[in-house]
């Protein structure tokens, strides 16, 4: 008995599926389909266990031990994908469309709930992705902010997200702030491949719009990579300017990084991050740090890093590195936000009209 499968393009026009991915926890936590929702056959030990009879022993055996392990799971299984879609189709799929997502799709169907396969699995998601990323071709021109550590990039970014402008915090789709001290208490970093399907996932949502906000970041955030379309629309971009007083930026990244509700996990995070900086700031300043953390004088240690660190790195914050089509001091940060707002505005007004005026010249 089959199933009937659909291919990634067809699978992602529609609107009545529900996505459920099949594959182990740890699989699904490196990289999934957005929206999905994590129903697995088998658990991290167990397909790690069935792989290795599989190289042992053989297909055969293999299945015949996925068979045992499965079984007992399936009325539950069962209600749980039942549960997930509720009065959507669900769509099944595994690492490549293979015995997972169609074992399950047909007791599914034995039962009397529809169920469809995704054709290729997750790999053939995956490829479909990359292939985009390698052709994309981004319509809308950049507006990059800059600024030093602490003036409030990402608050801005975020902020301007909740008032509906469309604006990428790459920051948070690699979960991560781009920096030695970028993990801290944030979790794993997202994969590549994770990175990528939400960003391309952003991108399509902001589709024809004439401005797309982002913070201004390197080739890479961490250990993820950007695509080199975007990085190019960066550069190429409009810049605007984010300027605070030094207080105001320790007084940020404490509240970011050294809040109150600090975990010694995160400490530790912190302390580790500063040994890595011996080698440029010296074996005297990182250990006069490492007191100073130790002792909770956080603002201190936040004024330093600033003074003698960031503030050196950040040549792009620099009057005189781009044409700056504003600069906006976020002492204020209600102010900011309106005031990037209004340069938002004007800049998709100015885009508008030369767009207007190249169609009444055209015709």
């Amino acid at each position: 008995m089959g199933s009937i499968e659909l291919v990634v393009e067809e699978a992602l026009r529609r609107d009545d599926l529900s996505l459920i991915d099949v594959r182990s926890p740890a699989e699904y936590s490196e990289a999934s389909i957005p929206g999905a929702v994590n129903i697995p056959l088998l658990d991290d030990d167990q397909r790690h266990a069935l792989g290795l009879l599989y190289r042992q022993a053989g297909e055969a055996a293999a299945r015949r031990a996925a068979l045992a392990l499965v079984a007992p799971k399936l009325p539950a299984l069962v209600e749980r994908v039942a549960a997930a879609a509720g009065d959507k189709t669900a769509l099944l799929y595994c690492w490549r469309g293979g015995l997972r997502s169609l074992s399950l799709c047909q007791i599914l169907g034995l039962v009397g709930i529809p169920a469809l396969r995704l054709k290729g699995g997750y790999r053939a998601y995956r490829r479909y992705n990359h292939l985009r990323l390698e052709s994309y071709r981004l319509e809308s021109k950049m507006l990059v902010l800059h600024g030093l550590t602490g003036v409030g990039k990402t608050e801005v970014i975020e902020e301007l997200i909740r008032r509906g402008y469309p604006a990428l915090d790459l920051e948070g789709l690699a979960r991560h702030r781009g920096s030695v001290f970028g993990s801290v208490g944030l979790g794993q970093q997202r994969s590549q491949k994770d990175f990528e399907t939400l960003l391309l996932h952003e991108l399509d949502r902001f589709h024809g719009t004439p401005y797309l906000v982002a913070e201004g970041e390197g080739r890479r955030i961490g250990n993820v990579h950007l695509p080199g379309f975007l990085v190019r629309a960066m550069e190429n971009g409009s810049h605007l300017l984010l300027t605070a007083s030094l207080a105001d930026r320790v007084r940020r990244i404490v509240e970011e990084y050294l809040p109150p509700s600090l975990s010694g996990p995160e400490l530790e995070q912190i302390r580790h991050a500063v040994e890595s900086l011996r080698r440029r700031l010296g074996p005297a300043k990182t250990e006069h740090l490492l007191t100073r953390l130790d002792q909770g004088e956080y603002h201190s240690v936040a004024e330093i890093l600033c003074r003698d660190y960031y503030d050196r790195l950040y040549g792009d914050a620099k009057p005189g590195r781009y044409d700056f089509a504003a600069e906006i001091d976020t002492a204020d940060m209600h102010r900011a936000v309106e005031q990037t707002a209004a340069l938002i505005d004007k800049l998709n007004h100015a885009c508008r009209e030369t767009t207007r005026e190249k169609g009444v010249l055209v015709k």
